[in-house]
């Protein structure tokens, strides 16, 4: 499976519009495409990669590497050494004249670290692929207010307003667990927010498990602690920095994706 997402697979292909028709053939050629993407305009070449890899994210070249990771891999690899100079790697210039790109791949779990590309997080936990499979399953349940609180969230993320962004995902948190109590008949006399995560915690069989320290009833379970990591200062997060709120991203996609399959 591919480690990458669509969004950054998008923002990475971006950059071949940049560049002479033959430099987009030499290009493809190096990975082995050169049959498989075609179009007349930079433009057209470009969207034809992105839409091939996303359509195609376990394909593997000649040596068993996987293509769509090869490709965005020595795309972002060019866009990082246009930012460094004597060995030296200017992280700031790099920000911002990559907005889309290094957001995106913060989102997936990577950064741009000294002048190379670095995992945040391990691969094992597939961040592109929880996303996917996040708003996938929130779509199969008909979670329709609750996916809108998340992608509204990482829209703000997006757009580096760290505020907004924690804001929505406490938001979304929090209807999830709404969602999700109503989903296994929650009683209408649960009125609040407290008490259906209360009634998860206490039905028969328990949604969220003992056992696994999940609910203690005493907020030092680790789902009462997670939320109320989501909003220190209450309803209002507050101000906050971009490894902050990318981390609140990255604990929602993986808590929620883990409580939506338990349903």
């Amino acid at each position: 499976m591919a480690l990458f997402s669509r969004r950054t697979i998008l923002t990475a292909t971006d950059a071949l519009v940049n560049r002479t028709h033959t430099a987009i053939s030499r290009f493809l050629l190096e990975h082995g495409l050169e049959d498989k993407i075609g179009g007349d305009s930079k433009q057209s070449r470009a969207t034809g990669l992105a839409r091939y890899l996303i359509n195609n994210p376990d394909e593997t070249n000649e040596y068993g590497e996987n293509i769509s990771d090869g490709v965005i891999t020595a795309l972002v690899g060019e866009a990082i050494r246009a930012y460094s100079y004597r060995e030296a790697f200017n992280y700031e210039q790099f920000q911002r004249s990559h907005p889309d790109l290094y957001r995106a791949l913060e989102r997936d779990g990577y950064t741009v670290e000294s002048g190379a590309l670095r995992g945040m997080l391990p691969r094992a936990l597939g961040l592109p692929q929880a996303d996917d499979d996040v708003h996938a399953l929130l779509d199969q349940y008909s979670f329709t207010t609750t996916r809108g609180h998340l992608d509204q969230g990482m829209a703000a993320h997006d757009r580096g307003d760290w505020a907004a962004a924690n804001a929505q995902f406490r938001a979304f948190i929090e209807s999830l667990f709404d969602e999700i109590a109503r989903n296994l008949g929650c009683p209408a006399a649960m009125a609040t927010s407290g008490q259906r995560r209360t009634w998860l915690a206490q039905k028969s069989p328990p949604f969220f498990i003992p056992g696994l320290n999940e609910w203690d009833f005493q907020g030092g379970g680790f789902m009462e602690a997670f939320f109320r990591r989501l909003h220190p200062q209450g309803a209002h997060p507050g101000l906050s920095d971009e490894d902050d709120s990318t981390f609140r991203l990255h604990m929602v996609l993986i808590v929620s994706r883990q409580l939506l399959r338990r349903i």
